[in-house]
């Protein structure tokens, strides 16, 4: 069966009621800074540079004066859908990520930071391949954060800190609901939430962190264009989506002077997501049960540094997809996946230059079943370069 041809009244109206964007585990950008992103995230026990504004705001108080980094990552997505009559669609959008943290040591006891980075995005966009029954599918989703954070160093030994997180998400998507049937949504929105962080330094060689982000709503406000036979109609939209809160345990160790070693367990309240309802003027409300889990994801990493400020890093990841293959979409993706990564860095004087090589890979998932007639085969890789100066003066 064609899947441009799945305009039966229960496809149809499952996409007439498809409540707004959908987030899983695949939206979730791999990390912010090089140094981190090679280490493939293990880094909420190391923290002590300016990414630990977003990874444990309690690591701050490790870093002395001021610190400026800049960052900006390549990212090079590959969504790959298989219909079952074989055919192959793919998504290859590229896309720059920019980061920016600010931290500031102003007294023995308290350090305050700044960042801005986006934690969530995804930009997929298949072309029609009409003599495979395959209509054209687009989904932008993207949240860009501001987080302002303090630090307090109660002792030799222990920090707290954390602070305001303000988030700004886009939707942009353009979806079939059958043939001749379209819905478009932009919409964007503001939200609020926090992050917290601890961070331990049990002895010369071990340090242990924890830090916990609240889920952060976001009223999305914008247009939802239903188009029929070519006909646009057009109405106001509005659509509440719950991100999720997130947990980090993080554990690292020293067993000489020049090596550290990273292991962090993290968890992601996707289930926030289960339900999202979308409320247009032209059209009565629309709820829909999107079935998302809760995800869980391991990270190890490793540090070694070399004579003349050199240092080379590696990591590994496994994480959990967050979204059930019955509910997925080809431009909207999930599935269990693995990270790798690799880097290098340089420290001259007050400044550190550092360059990342990150890969993500998922499991291919096989969509039998799915309400939204996508039975084919999903695979999502993702190459990504990421280059960080810091200046500390």
């Amino acid at each position: 069966m064609k899947l441009f041809e799945i305009a039966g009244p229960v496809p149809l109206l499952a996409f007439l009621l498809w409540g707004g964007p959908v987030f899983a585990g695949g939206l979730s950008t791999p990390g912010q800074g090089a140094r981190a992103l090679s280490m493939a995230g293990a880094f909420t026990a190391v923290a002590d540079d300016g990414s630990a504004v977003f990874y444990n705001p309690a690591g701050i108080s490790q870093i002395d004066g001021t610190s400026i980094e800049g960052g900006l990552a390549f990212l090079s997505p590959e969504l790959r859908y298989t219909t079952p009559g074989g055919a192959t669609e793919t998504s290859t959008k590229h896309a720059f990520a920019p980061s920016l943290f600010v931290t500031r040591r102003f007294t023995d006891k308290f350090s305050a930071g700044l960042g801005l980075y986006a934690p969530y995005a995804r930009d997929a966009e298949f072309p029609d391949d009409l003599a495979n029954g395959f209509a054209s599918l687009k989904s932008k989703m993207v949240r860009t954060d501001l987080s302002g954070v303090i630090s307090y160093q109660a002792s030799d030994a222990f920090s707290i800190g954390g602070g305001l997180v303000v988030g700004y998400s886009q939707v942009d998507r353009s979806i079939p609901a059958g043939p001749g049937l379209r819905i478009n949504d932009e919409m964007d929105g503001v939200g609020f939430g926090g992050v917290v962080g601890l961070l331990w330094k049990v002895n010369a060689h071990l340090k242990a962190g924890v830090t916990y982000r609240t889920e952060m709503s976001v009223d999305h406000d914008g247009d939802r264009t239903l188009v029929t036979g070519g006909v646009p109609t057009r109405s106001n939209a509005r659509a509440e989506v719950r991100y999720p809160a997130s947990l980090g345990l993080g554990i690292a160790l020293n067993p000489s002077e020049n090596l550290t070693l990273a292991l962090d367990a993290n968890w992601t309240g996707w289930s926030s997501m289960d339900q999202v309802t979308t409320r247009t003027d032209a059209w009565p409300d629309s709820i829909t049960q999107l079935h998302a889990r809760d995800s869980r994801d391991i990270r190890i990493g490793a540090e070694y540094r070399l004579p003349a400020g050199w240092a080379v890093r590696a990591g590994y990841a496994y994480s959990q997809g967050a979204f059930p293959k019955t509910y997925i979409i080809p431009a909207q993706p999930d599935a269990d996946g693995q990270e790798i990564g690799l880097g290098i860095g340089k420290a001259t004087g007050a400044w550190r230059v550092d360059l990342a090589y990150h890969y993500a890979v998922t499991r291919e998932a096989n969509a039998s079943a799915n309400i939204y007639g996508y039975d084919g085969k999903y695979n999502i890789s993702q190459h990504l370069v990421g280059l960080t100066a810091a200046y500390r003066f």
